[in-house]
């Protein structure tokens, strides 16, 4: 599994039609008192400040999502349904927020509208062939980036190609990609979509069941979650380990230097990489385990070698998104459900995996819990505005509903066009196939070398911690001059 631009996907030809959800009647919306939660809310005033401070160098709206095969006849009519039935059932795709008058400390009032379940359909707009790939990539980016918004009501959109001459069946698939604004989707619930989109069209087609169960919604969530922020005062321990981790200079940043003199774009250069095998990668689970550790652990071992190596560093430091799924009613639910911890791991010179695996486990249980304590609050009670620099997601997929079916779906999660000269995102995903590291970087030639030397290096560790082989470490010396060429 992969998570890029759609760019990065081999896009067929063939007959694009847009899917808009609608409401019946303007009159079903109403009024809704639940409160956002922390990150939405903090989602939405980013949004609005970075409206009214635009600049030249803006890449677009910022979306995430996904795209698939529907190894199924095409048919208009019945995929309607499955899209109406898709959005009734998730509540935080039938809410919205508008921006309507001033709190008492001058910051814009946000208000949450929804509308009831059997409110909602979902309409077609053909829009026609296109010719190209590529033409179907510029259609499908435009619609999603002139029409998503934290503001502007839908939240998730879909496109899909069909008339696919490009097999001898044409006409036995289609192609379906779906965008949706952050606020009401995260990376699991891009999965967990793939899974429900499938499974509602087949049963329209066959008749056959779905498999879903019930599920909670996310505004209700937000529920919680603004509970929870709101009882962290500045002396809470969770407040003032992020208050250590951020110290004087904010957000710590990759550890290779990704700065550049150079004039250059800010659009950011990703990257999408197989890492391990799935074999190789069970290995690595059972060496982990037999020390007691997890695989986040693992992972976070290896980067803080591969820093050691690269760097002669003995300290990692990044912020680290982790689930805040904590209930069962939740785990199908689609929606933001992700919080954030600050990961802090020292190591000797000497330290091997074993060593630095024990101080992974160390500086991870030392932060567990956090992610329930939304940092949006943090950062309000600490009067910080800065946003996280170097970011490290891991994400073990391999139980997501259907995931054994992936590659035969040619499923690709999306992530929107990035502008930023400073920030480093690295997912790790796990999947039946094994580990995939995915990145954006600033798009200079010094961080993609950078980067891609990290990746290497990462790679090559834990390549040595499964006795695999083939990957030889080169001296760190060698791996500080080439990244510095």
């Amino acid at each position: 599994m992969k998570f890029t631009e759609l760019a990065d996907y081999p896009l067929p030809r063939g007959v694009v039609t847009e899917w808009i959800p609608a409401v019946t009647s303007a009159d079903r919306w109403s009024e809704d008192h639940r409160p956002l939660a922390y990150t939405h809310e903090e989602h939405c005033r980013h949004s609005l400040a970075k409206a009214a401070t635009g600049t030249s160098e803006d890449v677009g709206a910022s979306w995430i999502g996904a795209v698939f095969e529907i190894h199924e006849r095409y048919d208009p009519v019945l995929l309607r349904r499955a899209l109406t039935t898709w959005t009734s059932r998730h509540e935080t795709f039938r809410s919205t927020v508008s921006a309507d008058g001033t709190e008492s400390d001058g910051s814009v009032r946000l208000s949450r509208s929804t509308v009831a379940a059997d409110a909602v359909d979902v309409v077609p707009r053909v829009v026609g062939r296109r010719r190209s790939g590529s033409d179907v990539h510029d259609h499908v980016v435009s619609f999603f980036g002139r029409t998503l918004s934290p503001f502007r009501w839908p939240h998730c959109l879909v496109a899909t190609v069909d008339d696919i001459l490009v097999t001898d069946e044409p006409g036995e698939k289609f192609l379906l990609v779906f965008g949706a604004d952050h606020s009401v989707m995260d990376a699991y619930s891009m999965l967990l979509a793939v899974s429900e989109l499938r499974r509602l069209y087949e049963f329209e087609v066959h008749g056959r069941d779905p498999r879903l169960t019930e599920t909670a919604s996310h505004v209700d969530f937000s529920v919680l979650d603004r509970r929870t922020g709101d009882g962290l005062t500045v002396d809470h321990e969770v407040v003032q380990t992020w208050s250590s981790f951020l110290g004087e200079t904010g957000f710590p940043r990759f550890p290779l230097d990704v700065s550049t003199d150079r004039p250059c774009a800010a659009r950011q250069s990703s990257l999408s990489t197989d890492i391990l095998s799935a074999d190789l990668t069970d290995d690595l689970a059972r060496r982990s385990r037999s020390d007691g550790a997890s695989m986040t652990a693992a992972l976070v071992a290896a980067m803080t070698l591969a820093t050691r190596d690269l760097t002669g560093t003995r300290r990692l430091r990044f912020a680290m998104p982790m689930h805040t799924r904590f209930e069962p009613r939740f785990a199908e639910s689609i929606g933001w459900y992700v919080g954030v911890v600050p990961v802090d791991v020292h190591i000797d010179s000497q330290s091997d995996f074993t060593d630095a695996l024990h101080r992974a486990v160390a500086g991870l249980d030392a932060v567990k819990g956090y992610a329930r304590q939304p940092y949006s609050k943090v950062a309000r009670l600490l009067g910080i505005d800065s946003v996280p620099q170097f970011v490290v997601s891991y994400l073990d997929l391999r139980h997501t509903p259907d995931a054994e079916s992936w590659p035969l779906w040619n499923t690709r999660t999306l992530r929107s066009a990035t502008a930023s000269r400073d920030e480093v995102y690295l997912w790790i995903l796990r999947t039946p196939r094994g580990l995939n590291v995915s990145a954006r970087f600033p798009g200079h030639e010094i961080a993609v070398d950078r980067v891609h030397a990290f990746v290497s290096r990462l790679q090559a560790v834990l390549h040595d911690v499964v006795g695999a082989g083939p990957l030889e470490r080169t001296a760190p010396q060698t791996v500080v001059e080439s990244v510095r060429a």
